[in-house]
């Protein structure tokens, strides 16, 4: 059965949202693109594993896995540059 590595997504899950929330609560105004580029970064990784768990991605190739890496970077940095220029 998959108990163990359902118990590790889950546990990694819970550790990037606490990640999450300790950034977004130690908010600087100064480093708002870093705190940003932070959260964006946690919750593709977490989107990553999930996805990667529930559609067994681990058992495909590689190439199947950069058709979605490469495309969620080039979302990431849209993400980025919008929040950039907001501040």
């Amino acid at each position: 059965m998959k108990t163990p590595v359902l118990v590790g997504v889950w546990i990694y899950t819970l550790v990037a949202v606490a990640a999450e929330v300790y950034v977004g609560l130690a908010y600087d105004p100064t480093h708002l693109l870093y705190s940003a580029a932070a959260i964006i970064a946690f919750a593709i990784s977490q989107a990553a594993a999930v996805v990667a768990f529930y559609m067994n991605l681990k058992e495909e190739p590689g190439s199947l896995i950069l058709m979605v890496i490469i495309p969620l970077m080039f979302i990431s940095g849209l993400l980025i540059t919008v929040v950039a220029s907001q501040g």
